[in-house]
């Protein structure tokens, strides 16, 4: 018997917009009614035309639920290439009873924390996100992948899974490299208005500064306050000590593959041979004499971009780089102020010593304008140079190390040039 929809409405005595469950109890009704009237034959109608509706809904219901899979799908997709726009990528997303798989087409394997990280932040804020579980995927081919990586977004944090890891282990490293360097130089803006404290830690900067010098160059040094004491002989002890120190770490970096600690050994293992024995007793008094002041600004800068070198596990590193970034950030504010207020002639260069006064002609600068015949205007232009370089280094260092924890600002960056 072909009933259409119309008649089967009309038959069960429901509407068109009644429910599944309307439509049930009008079924049990109706055929109550015709048991107990005996009306065996309108029973095979009424089921009939049950059976049709019940069909029918079930399709309606299946079409609209397929409909609503490909919209949600379709609007994951377009979060997606949002998330990821600039980076020419093809893009599709299924979703499963389980998880929402987002497929990714044209990426290349080393764009694979850009690719997360973005995916990441995007889910994060996505209201429209039903899935707890988001599995990414880099296709190759059709059937093979750079990598898959899953994320689950559940509140539980210790049901999280290896991307979540991936991606957060990093977070806290993005966040230090990002801000760090700011807030040092925001520290070292505070501390200039303390400039009994400033001179207090640039002191000793200072001295290290000719100390360094000293031991490189294979002399004995002792570093006090305000003043670097060392002796006119060489000593074997000291050079051969610190190549040993030297080659102990440049083994330590190769056996933890730290590879800055290695170039870092190697370079100061070639500037110590070169000090030692190369350069003049005559150039090293001068180097002396110049690596107080220029220690405040070349051992700052290094104070500085070490916070981002990895060091050996023995020199608690992780620690230490926070006070050194500190120290270095306060003491090279406050020269490279100096020493720009001074080209512009607010500021008075620091002739003599400490001890002794500004007529002390044993004062690095009294030595470079006296011994090695630097003229005034060579001293300040050197030192200013001098800051200038290192300026740019830290500048440098801090960009790489901004762009490299954070690949995906490279994809926002070209967003803003179309």
């Amino acid at each position: 018997m072909d009933i259409n929809l119309e008649e089967c409405y009309q038959i069960l005595e429901v509407d068109e917009l009644a429910e599944l469950a309307q439509i049930e109890k009008a079924y049990f009704r109706l055929v109550g009614e015709c048991l107990k009237r005996g009306e065996k034959e309108r029973i095979e109608t009424i089921k009939t035309a049950y059976q049709t509706l019940l069909n029918h809904r079930k399709t309606q219901q299946q079409e609209e639920s397929t409909q609503g899979q490909k919209a949600y799908e379709q609007e994951i997709t377009n979060g997606i290439a949002r998330a990821l726009r600039g980076m020419a990528l093809m893009i599709r997303v299924d979703a499963t009873v389980e998880y929402v798989e987002i497929k990714i087409r044209g990426s290349k394997p080393r764009q694979k924390s850009t690719i997360l990280h973005l995916i990441y932040e995007y889910l994060r804020g996505a209201d429209n996100l039903q899935h707890t579980l988001v599995r990414v995927t880099a296709l190759k081919t059709v059937k093979t992948h750079f990598w898959q990586e899953d994320i689950n977004l559940a509140p539980d944090r210790h049901n999280q899974v290896y991307a979540n890891d991936y991606i957060l282990l990093q977070e806290g490293e993005k966040t230090l490299n990002t801000y760090v360097l700011p807030i040092a130089g925001a520290i070292a803006l505070a501390f200039s208005y303390a400039e009994v404290l400033t001179w207090f830690i640039g002191m000793w900067v200072h001295e290290f500064g000719h100390a360094t010098v000293a031991w490189l160059s294979g002399y004995r040094a002792l570093v006090t306050f305000g003043a670097t004491i060392t002796t006119l002989e060489k000593s074997n002890f000291v050079y051969f000590g610190i190549l040993f120190l030297l080659g102990l770490t440049l083994y330590t970096g190769w056996k933890e593959k730290k590879k800055s600690t290695m170039i870092i050994a190697i370079i100061l293992i070639i500037l110590q041979f070169i000090l030692t024995w190369i350069v003049s007793y005559t150039n090293y008094v001068t180097l002396m004499a110049f690596s107080g002041i220029g220690g405040e600004f070349y051992l700052s800068t290094l104070l500085i971009i070490a916070f981002y070198w990895r060091l050996p596990e023995k020199f608690y590193w992780d620690f230490w780089r926070f006070g050194a970034v500190a120290v270095g950030a306060i003491t090279f504010f406050s020269s490279f102020t100096k020493w720009h207020n001074i080209k512009v002639g607010k500021d008075n260069i620091p002739w003599g010593t400490l001890w002794g006064g500004r007529g002390d002609s044993g004062g690095d600068l009294n030595i470079l304008n006296d011994y090695a015949g630097w003229t005034t205007t060579q001293i300040v232009g050197t030192y200013i140079s001098l800051s200038n370089i290192c300026l740019a280094v830290i500048i440098g260092f801090y960009l790489y190390h901004l762009f490299k924890s954070r690949p995906e600002l490279w994809v926002k960056i070209r967003r803003l040039f179309p």
